[in-house]
């Protein structure tokens, strides 16, 4: 959904560990101005290392902080929050005794805070990204409709989810956002 291209200006603002910063380099054929952050340095450190790896060179990589991007503008904004994972379950199984009723609903506040965040940074043609690996609707579809609504500028252009069960992979979530013009 993100749709990076050669050349443009993207901001990936909860990047690390930097698989999907690396993708996006890669969609952009390293040309163009990708702005990678995140809040901790444990987790810059494993960025840096898998944009090292990967031999990204166009991205800036920093602490994702009110300062981080300053009055920068962006053509693409990714903002793949931090969620409740259910929708990876599967692959981690001490997630089940993690989880406590309600927690969906306690993130969904620092989600909508992120989503308020990044749409700040976004052109007014530009494009902005909301994803989780979440299969709940508090987290996903009930989130982005608060945010629009709060937000009139805003429309969804597209959505997407995908359910373990029904789609045989991992559960997710990913709506992107445009301004009217």
């Amino acid at each position: 959904l993100l749709d990076p291209q050669p050349g443009q200006a993207v901001l990936d603002l909860c990047a690390a560990p930097g698989g999907k910063t690396c993708h996006i380099a890669e969609r952009m054929k390293n040309e163009g101005q990708l702005t990678a952050l995140d809040t901790r340095e444990s987790r810059l450190k494993l960025l840096r290392e898998n944009c090292d790896r990967m031999r990204v060179t166009c991205a800036t990589l920093g602490q994702a902080d009110a300062t981080a991007t300053g009055e920068a503008k962006f053509d693409r904004v990714l903002v793949d929050v931090p969620c409740t994972n259910t929708g990876v379950i599967r692959r981690r199984l001490d997630l089940r005794w993690r989880l406590t009723p309600g927690q969906a609903k306690l993130l969904a506040g620092e989600q909508l805070k992120l989503l308020g965040q990044a749409a700040t940074h976004a052109k007014p043609d530009g494009q902005l990204v909301y994803s989780t690996c979440s299969i709940e609707p508090e987290e996903n579809e009930q989130l982005v409709a608060r945010f629009l609504e709060a937000h009139p500028g805003w429309q969804l252009a597209a959505e997407r989810s995908l359910h373990p069960v029904e789609d045989r992979t991992d559960g997710a979530y990913a709506a992107r956002l445009t301004r009217e013009l």
